[in-house]
């Protein structure tokens, strides 16, 4: 009964573990201008665009992030956002290499958030990529990372899981 609490306990805290690392967020804001590099955005995961063939694009990088599933979101009032994952390096050159994820609208019309979610694994450096639709697309945007609602899920059940190991092995002496 013993070994059968400790299981417990120590199947709780590696959903904790997990849980409280997931909650990190990450937040980008910046600005594409005249004076940003370009490239020719990717259509999907296996093609160019033939619109956004030298689209101004801004970079950041998730360097050590925990593993698990975030949501990625990027919005604009200037422009018609376009947000792409790269899993490893970005090069411009060869927009289609590393390329894991990419999306243009959430929802219908023009100027609405771009965003995807994905699972993010361990020991991957990403890259995120801020650009937008067409060659004309310039101005201010925010670009967020998040863990999903699961994660906190995941965190309440390691807490009750603790919780129940304790609450035996205390029982028990």
């Amino acid at each position: 009964m013993k070994l059968h609490a400790l299981a417990l306990a120590a199947l709780g805290v590696s959903f904790l573990g997990t849980a409280q690392a997931q909650s990190d967020s990450y937040t980008f804001s910046g600005s594409l201008t005249t004076s940003d590099s370009v490239f020719n955005r990717p259509f999907s995961l296996t093609a160019l665009s033939a619109s956004g063939t030298a689209v101004r694009y801004d970079l950041a990088s998730l360097l050590g992030i925990t593993p698990g599933n975030y949501t990625f979101r990027m919005v604009s009032t200037a422009f018609d956002p376009f947000l792409l994952l790269y899993a490893g390096a970005f090069n411009p050159a060869a927009p289609l290499t590393n390329l894991v994820a990419l999306n243009d609208d959430l929802t219908a019309g023009i100027a609405s958030p771009a965003g995807f979610s994905f699972n993010l694994l361990a020991g991957v450096n990403y890259t995120v990529v801020s650009t937008a639709f067409s060659n004309a697309g310039l101005g201010a945007y925010v670009t967020t990372v998040v863990p999903e609602p699961g994660t906190y899920a995941l965190m309440g059940l390691g807490l009750a899981l603790i919780g129940v190991a304790a609450r035996r092995r205390t029982a028990q002496v």
